[in-house]
């Protein structure tokens, strides 16, 4: 009975985790669009090589660091425009320094 009561948790638990990801998949999009779009800098100069690595852990600072919201929209809207922002800033002063 308890492998039961396992498995019925265990079921429960991956339904709301495909809901919040299913729920943040425009997040994820936006992300996978902007580092192919930066990846392909490259393309210009080797100089302006952004490593997965490096794109990722600017876009998990971006996560914990960017304004909370309880209304997921909200939160979702955040996110999107706090990125976006946040790397054109980043990828810019990268492109243009002396």
């Amino acid at each position: 009975d308890s492998c039961k009561e396992r498995m019925s948790s265990a079921e429960v638990s991956m339904k709301e985790i495909d809901e919040v990801s299913d729920n943040f998949r425009p997040v994820a999009t936006r992300g996978s669009i902007i580092y192919f779009v930066v990846a392909d800098l490259a393309m210009i100069g080797s100089m302006y090589q952004y490593s997965l690595q490096f794109f990722t852990s600017l876009f998990q600072q971006r996560l914990k660091a960017s304004e909370k919201s309880d209304d997921l929209n909200r939160r979702i809207d955040i996110l999107l425009n706090d990125f976006t922002g946040f790397i054109y800033e980043k990828i810019c002063s990268g492109l243009f320094e002396d």
